[in-house]
C-alpha cells in the first residue's frame, strides 16, 4: 500500500506538461472545484518571530517605492489583502487613499496611486520582497480577488473587470457594456469558471454572473433592487458592496454597506431568500461582514448585523444555528478553509477568532498598537477591511483604515493528518490530487481541503 501510495505521488509530480491556463479552464467543469497547477507552498514560521500579541509582520501596504507622502493623519486607507490559494507566503494586495468627507463623496488624494495591485512575498523578514502591477489601477473601492487556481487575480480596474496573471498580463477582460455601468465588485467561484460582477449605474446596482471560457461571457444579469428593493445606491454614491460566492459554486450572496444581505441561485440569479432584513432582526452590520461555512454546500451563512449579534443561520430553513453577543460593531467576516475558525475585524480595531461554535478562542489586540489611529476611524466606514486566512489555517492577514498590512499566527496546534497533509501538497502539483490512483475519496477530498 505504500510503495502504491508513493508511486501515486511520483506519477503525479512528474506528469505531462500542463496546458495553458486558458486551456485548462475551457475544460473545466463547473459542478468540479478548481486547484492550483503548483505544489503547496506553507509559511515558513521558523524564520518569523512572534510578538507577545500574536504579531509576526507589520508593514505598510503600499511598497516604499510607490510612498510619496504618508505623514496626514486624517487620510482614510481602503485596502485588501488576500492569500494566494494553496500559497501561504505570498499576498496580493491593493489600495487606495482618500479624504473623508462627511455628507459628500469621498475624493481619492491626488498624486497617491488608487487600486494599484502587489504581490508580496513572505518567505523571510530579511528579504521582503513583492512584484507592483504597474498597469493596475482603479477608480472604486479596490479589492483583489485571487483564482483558485492560483496564477490568476481578479479586480476592478478603471472602465473594466480584469482577471490578470501573475506576471501581469491580462488574461481575461471585460469593458463597460451599453449600460455604461461601472464594475465595482467581483468574485470568483471554487469551480474556477463561475465568475460574478456587481456593477454600478445611475441610481441602480446590476449583478453579472459570467462564464469563464475563452473569455469572460455574461450569462446573467439582474438589477438588484428587483430582489430587494433598498438594494440601490445612495445619493453621495460611498456605498460599498460585496458578493461570495456558495462554496458548492451554486448560489451568490451579495450585500451592501446600508445593510442588506440576500441571496440568489448562479444559474438564471433567481432569488432564494433575503437574509438581512428579512431572516434575520437588524441590518448587515458592513457589507463584508458574511461568509460562507465551508463544510456545507450552499445553506450556512454566519452574518454580523448591526444589533450588536454574530450569527450562524441555515439558509433553507431560516434556523439561526448559533448566536453570540459581540462587544463592538463587526467591520468584516470570514472563515477558515477548513471551516474551523471564524475570524471578525471589529470597529475598535481588535480581531477575535471563533471556532464555529461561535466561541471565542483568541483576540488580537490591534486597538493598542492602533491608538494613535483613532483620528481615522469613520463612523459608518469600517475600521478593519479585509481578513484572509492562510490555506492551513496558522495565519491570518489583517488590513485596517490606517494602511497597513498586518500578519498575526494564530495559536493553533496542527494534528498528525494536517503536518502530513501540508507535507504531502508540499510534493506534487496541488491539482493533480484528485487524479491520484487508489486514494480513497476522503482522503483526496480532506488533502484538497474539500469537505462537502
Amino acid at each position: 500500500m505504500l510503495t502504491t501510495w508513493v508511486n501515486n505521488l511520483i506519477y503525479a509530480a512528474m506528469g505531462s506538461q500542463m496546458s495553458t491556463i486558458k486551456d485548462i479552464l475551457s475544460q473545466q467543469s463547473s459542478s468540479d472545484w478548481c486547484y492550483p497547477l503548483t505544489p503547496y507552498i506553507p509559511f515558513p514560521k521558523e524564520k518569523w518571530p512572534v510578538f507577545e500579541n500574536g504579531l509576526i509582520s507589520d508593514i505598510h501596504i503600499l511598497p516604499d517605492k510607490l510612498q510619496r507622502n504618508l505623514t496626514n493623519d486624517s487620510w482614510y486607507w481602503w485596502c485588501d489583502a488576500q492569500f494566494v490559494p494553496f500559497n501561504d507566503v505570498s499576498l496580493y494586495t491593493t489600495c487606495s487613499v482618500y479624504h473623508p468627507r462627511p455628507g459628500c463623496r469621498w475624493t481619492s488624494v491626488p498624486h497617491m496611486p488608487s487600486g494599484r495591485v502587489v504581490l508580496y512575498n513572505f518567505l523571510s523578514p530579511n528579504s521582503l520582497k513583492c512584484i507592483i502591477f504597474s498597469r493596475t489601477n482603479s477608480s472604486v473601492w479596490p479589492k483583489v480577488n485571487p483564482h483558485p487556481i492560483g496564477q490568476l487575480v481578479a479586480y476592478c480596474g478603471t472602465g473594466e473587470t480584469v482577471i490578470m496573471s501573475d506576471k501581469g498580463d491580462p488574461v481575461y477582460s471585460r469593458s463597460r457594456d451599453l449600460t455604461n455601468a461601472v464594475h465595482i465588485y467581483c468574485a470568483t467561484a471554487n469551480n474556477g469558471v463561475s465568475f460574478a460582477c456587481i456593477k454600478r449605474g445611475i441610481g441602480v446596482f446590476f449583478l453579472e454572473y459570467h462564464n469563464i471560457d475563452t473569455s469572460i461571457l455574461v450569462h446573467d444579469s439582474i438589477r438588484c433592487h428587483q430582489i430587494c428593493q433598498d438594494f440601490v445606491p445612495s445619493k453621495i454614491g460611498n456605498d460599498s458592496v460585496a458578493c461570495k460566492f456558495s462554496p458548492n459554486s451554486k448560489q451568490l450572496s451579495v450585500s451592501i454597506s446600508t445593510g442588506v444581505l440576500f441571496v440568489v441561485t448562479r444559474s438564471k440569479l433567481e432569488k432564494v431568500c433575503i437574509i438581512c432584513p428579512d431572516m434575520l432582526d437588524g441590518s448587515l452590520s458592513s457589507a463584508e461582514s458574511f461568509d460562507y461555512d465551508p463544510r456545507f454546500a450552499s445553506k450556512v451563512l454566519t452574518v454580523a448585523t448591526t444589533d450588536g449579534f454574530i450569527q450562524t443561520v441555515d439558509i433553507e430553513t431560516g434556523t439561526i444555528l448559533r448566536s453570540v453577543e459581540a462587544e463592538d460593531a463587526c467591520d468584516c467576516l470570514t472563515y477558515s478553509p477548513d471551516g474551523l475558525f471564524i475570524a471578525a475585524g471589529f470597529h475598535d480595531f481588535d480581531i477575535v477568532i471563533y471556532d464555529r461554535d461561535l466561541t471565542t478562542l483568541h483576540t488580537f489586540p490591534m486597538s493598542t498598537i492602533c491608538q494613535d489611529q483613532l483620528q481615522r476611524v469613520q463612523p459608518h466606514y469600517p475600521t478593519v477591511l479585509h481578513l484572509s486566512f492562510s490555506q492551513n489555517g496558522e495565519h491570518l492577514a489583517s488590513t485596517s483604515c490606517d494602511g497597513h498590512l498586518r500578519i498575526w499566527r494564530i495559536p493553533k496546534i496542527l494534528t498528525l493528518q494536517e503536518m502530513c497533509r501540508d507535507k504531502i501538497l508540499a510534493c506534487l502539483p496541488v491539482r493533480k490530487v484528485k487524479y491520484l490512483n487508489g486514494i480513497p475519496e476522503k482522503m483526496k477530498n480532506f488533502l484538497l481541503y474539500k469537505y462537502i
